[in-house]
């Protein structure tokens, strides 16, 4: 378990109040064929008093003047994340290999260890348990009363109320929403899957923690499984083979457990990424995560 909370705390380094927009390229230009274009926005939530970083990435086909939408993928820890997923998409547009997608790195206002790590705790976690929040103390020197576990339902009427309407008010998007994470961004992806199911249509839940609290996904996903046998939604799931017995099996298991409830609706692929540790693995994910979920299938000649 020890081990676990250090992998994940390196994985750490890497009504809605508009506090500040920063354009790095100005407005979406009526044509970006060249180059895929990014935006900033700070914004401030009415609901958890939270400062999130939203970092966009438009196709490189993006255009405001013409009469098109486009889905939308929202990537968490988008601090660490979304730099890579920007590199990627912008070499696979190049090559026409994944579809037009908008891209929203979901991070925060402030880098330092600290704040992330308390933040990112709160927010991806769809469960309290206090036991676990005073025992990851040690490996990052959070100060003792800091974590705080639970606040994943919070964090989810977050994107629902404010950010996703922000975004689908900035950007020409259609309802084809997607979320991927890793470690506790895996987590939560996967909470999103069970618990919100009308939210998103396509999720990469990457190196998911479902050690948390003893396993709160696995009862969560049975009890879900009496009443609906109807899931529509393009799941990917992976973990690197490095990753050791609290990261692999769970993944494994939980993937089986979709599986052998036969959810009409549902596309599921599985990916076990050979010799990957919980870090190595993040910018392999991002790539399959990309391919799979938005991949453009080959023509048959």
């Amino acid at each position: 378990m020890k081990k676990i909370l250090a992998l994940s705390t390196r994985l750490l380094l890497g009504g809605l109040l508009v506090i500040n927009v920063i354009v790095t390229e100005g407005q979406p230009s009526s044509s970006s064929e060249e180059m895929s274009e990014v935006h900033q926005h700070i914004i401030k939530s009415k609901i958890n008093g939270v400062t999130y970083h939203l970092s966009v990435s438009l196709p490189k086909h993006y255009s405001s003047m013409k009469d098109l939408r486009y889905p939308v993928l929202y990537y968490l820890d988008g601090n660490v994340t979304f730099p890579i997923a920007f590199g990627t998409r912008v070499i696979l547009d190049w090559t026409g290999e994944i579809e037009d997608v908008i891209i929203v790195g979901v991070g925060y206002s402030k880098l330092s260890i600290i704040p992330l790590m308390t933040s990112r705790w709160t927010d991806y976690t769809p469960s309290s348990n206090v036991k676990t929040d005073s025992s990851f103390l040690g490996p990052i020197g959070v100060p003792a009363g800091s974590l705080t576990s639970g606040g994943g339902p919070v964090f989810l009427n977050v994107l629902r109320k404010e950010i996703f309407p922000f975004i689908e008010t900035q950007y020409k998007t259609t309802d084809d929403r997607g979320i991927a994470g890793n470690s506790f961004g895996g987590l939560f992806a996967g909470y999103c899957l069970i618990s919100a199911p009308d939210l998103f249509h396509r999720y990469g839940i990457n190196s998911p923690s479902f050690w948390w609290d003893n396993g709160y996904m696995f009862p969560l996903e049975k009890s879900f499984s009496k009443g609906n046998r109807f899931l529509n939604a393009n799941v990917f799931m992976s973990v690197g083979s490095l990753e050791g017995e609290w990261m692999v099996p769970k993944m494994i298991a939980f993937a089986d457990s979709l599986k052998h409830h036969n959810y009409n609706g549902l596309t599921l692929t599985t990916q076990l990424f050979d010799n990957e540790t919980h870090v190595s693995v993040i910018p392999a994910s991002i790539s399959r995560t990309l391919r799979v979920l938005y991949g453009v299938k080959e023509k048959k000649k």
